[in-house]
């Protein structure tokens, strides 16, 4: 089903904020050893790699081992010929540094708190959960975003993994009751999963008193956004304290389960004061094309406003404004602004040109840091339009915390020109849709004969039909197909989950030599010839057909029972598989057997063979590759991801 949605939507330079200027300096925190952190029981310590089985729940693996107090107790390298085979275990790690773990047990299971406190922070981290496990980040140690295994759920609450939590308070006044993500962005336990969160911190006044709640500005759990603008009135269930402060540490749960993190950073916000007053205006009009066109001319109107904003004319285009003002700063220094604009601008501040950007029809995204001294000093805007297809809009932002508007809305409404997206959606039965896709969101990776396949049970996939190879996969809502059928369009659509890119590339190949390598596009494939694809009558599912060299193949892609993972089949239809005749599972740097059987690649996702493969792992082009050969004409796994 096409769904337009009548919502605003920012243009892509808006979506979101732009945080570029804040986040370039990151601050990385050492996973060389503890200094960051304060003392805690032992239950947390640093390790240098992590395994993690999928399928093994870890409340009921076998003899599950804790850490020992100095937290050098690990598990030994696999495969030793001389040692007996361990038993598998949900959660395997090795020595070494660079990423944290938890391993709670009954007498070791304290909190992990920064030995820094903070107000407003952008925090980010990988993090990685077993199957059944737990835990929880806390934002000065108050307020939690859930950690949890939600793989797979379908409507996800508080409790579910990016959830805000609730309190257990009953007294009424005192009560939060949490907030579910607006989507289960959640990858299956056993991969990193990528958290970022931008906490803006309560306001008290100068007695003391509360004056404004926490607010989560946006999280987002693998890419997606699953809160935006979401105020938090009360700490949440857990904290390490029931009051409410300017600034805490970050708090790590380390009661509920193990859990690991790496790749741990962040980025204190601290917001300037600045202010702009004393504004005056002198409006043109013209279908002008550079500032020299209208600057020393007569103006329409001039006077003066009480806040900045382009609006002081009553036109959408065909015009131009210059715009003169103060602008202070409570201390001398350098300071971040934004300025968003349609159209073409100039801002001066104290005299010096900051942006020079003459372009009638630009999509002004400029981040800038400029130089204040304290106290006043002079500013100009000179902004004009003549594009007649775009709304006029003007915006000024202090950025040195979260964006914080300096313009009127009259000038910046809404955050911005806005229009409803296109989506498209699976209903009662499977949803096709051809399209242009760039792998990986890179347009220089553009696949041109892909096709997006939408399952009711909400798991998706794109087909590469050049090369007969699934390329992504997530699950969810199908695909954002605006920039498709928006205006002139450029044909492509976007994955609107959590996508787990694959590999490109053909998958099947015959292979005369273990070390030939598979063609990477369809010119180099000698006798690969695309039939099309037919609908599977049980199912609805597609069923692509090809020819190889002459042998005929079938390649079903169907979600499994669960609708957590894919199923692949390839077969051959006529006659018998050649003995050359193979198939590239999975590509990355990092390809390992579990315990179980399973294959990780690069800890980004899993293959699961249905029945008795054969498969092997060799390195090919500087990569790993998980290839099998056809068993009475087919080959079956599974894609967990």
């Amino acid at each position: 089903m096409i769904m337009i949605r009548n919502v605003f939507v920012i243009f892509l330079m808006l979506l979101g904020f732009s945080l570029f200027a804040q986040e370039k300096d990151m601050q990385q925190i050492s996973f060389d050893d503890m200094s960051a952190f304060k003392e805690q029981a032992g239950n947390w310590f640093v390790v240098g790699d992590v395994v993690i089985n999928p399928t093994l729940d870890i409340h009921h693996e076998p003899a599950k081992e804790a850490a020992e107090d100095t937290g050098k107790k690990k598990k030994k390298k696999k495969n030793s010929a001389s040692e007996e085979k361990p038993e598998p275990k949900a959660f395997a790690y090795e020595d070494g540094t660079g990423i944290l773990i938890n391993m709670n047990d009954d007498t070791k299971k304290s909190q992990l708190l920064t030995k820094w406190e903070h107000g407003d922070i952008i925090f980010e981290t990988d993090v990685m959960l077993p199957k059944g496990s737990n835990s929880g980040i806390y934002l000065q140690g108050r307020y939690e975003v859930q950690l949890l295994d939600s793989w797979g759920v379908k409507e996800p609450a508080f409790s579910d993994i990016g959830g805000i939590y609730r309190n257990w308070e009953s007294t009424p006044g005192k009560i939060y009751m949490g907030k579910a993500p607006l989507t289960n962005a959640a990858f299956a336990p056993g991969v990193w999963q990528h958290l970022k969160i931008a906490f803006k911190a309560p306001r008290f006044d100068a007695q003391g008193k509360k004056v404004e709640n926490a607010r989560f500005e946006y999280v987002e759990l693998n890419g997606i956004r699953i809160h935006e603008n979401l105020e938090v009135p009360l700490p949440t269930g857990g904290p390490i304290e029931n009051n409410e402060t300017a600034k805490g540490p970050i708090m790590i749960q380390g009661d509920h389960g193990p859990v690991a993190f790496r790749n741990m950073k962040y980025k204190l916000m601290e917001e300037a004061d600045i202010k702009v007053f004393d504004i005056t205006y002198k409006t043109f009009d013209g279908a002008f094309q550079k500032i020299a066109d209208f600057e020393n001319t007569t103006p329409v109107m001039e006077g003066s406003s009480p806040t900045l904003t382009y609006a002081v004319t009553d036109k959408n285009d065909n015009f131009g404004v210059i715009l003169n003002g103060k602008i202070t700063a409570p201390k001398a220094g350098k300071y971040n602004l934004r300025l968003n604009y349609i159209g073409g601008l100039r801002f001066t501040v104290d005299g010096k040109t900051v942006v020079d950007n003459q372009i009638p029809h630009a999509n002004g995204n400029d981040l800038v840091a400029v130089d204040l001294k304290q106290g006043e000093q002079p500013f100009q805007i000179v902004y004009y339009k003549s594009i007649g297809w775009r709304p006029a809009m003007l915006g000024l932002f202090e950025t040195n915390s979260f964006p914080r508007p300096l313009h009127s809305l009259s000038s910046f409404a809404s955050g911005g020109p806005s229009y409803s997206p296109i989506y498209v959606d699976a209903e009662s039965t499977p949803r096709l849709l051809r399209a242009f896709f760039d792998f990986e969101g890179d347009r220089s990776k553009r696949i041109t004969h892909s096709i997006g396949v939408a399952d009711p049970s909400g798991v998706n996939y794109v087909y590469d039909l050049k090369s007969g190879t699934p390329v992504c996969v997530w699950r969810g809502d199908f695909v954002n197909a605006t920039p498709m059928w928006h205006d002139r369009g450029d044909g492509s659509f976007r994955p609107r989950g959590a996508a787990r890119y694959l590999f490109t590339g053909l998958s099947v190949a015959n292979l005369s030599t273990g070390s030939e390598t598979f063609p990477v596009a369809m010119d180099e494939a000698k006798g690969f010839h695309n039939i099309g694809y037919k609908i599977a009558e049980n199912s609805g599912t597609p069923v692509f057909m090809y020819s190889l060299n002459g042998t005929k193949l079938e390649d079903a892609i169907s979600p499994d029972e669960e609708g957590k993972s894919i199923i692949r089949t390839v077969k051959v239809t006529e006659g018998d598989a050649p003995t050359t005749l193979s198939v590239k599972l999975a590509e990355g740097d990092d390809i390992f057997m579990l315990e179980t059987g399973e294959y990780c690649v690069d800890k980004k996702y899993f293959i699961q063979l249905n029945g008795n493969q054969s498969v092997k792992v060799r390195t090919a082009n500087g990569k790993k590759e998980l290839v099998g050969q056809f068993t009475a004409n087919s080959i079956s796994y599974k894609i967990i991801w």
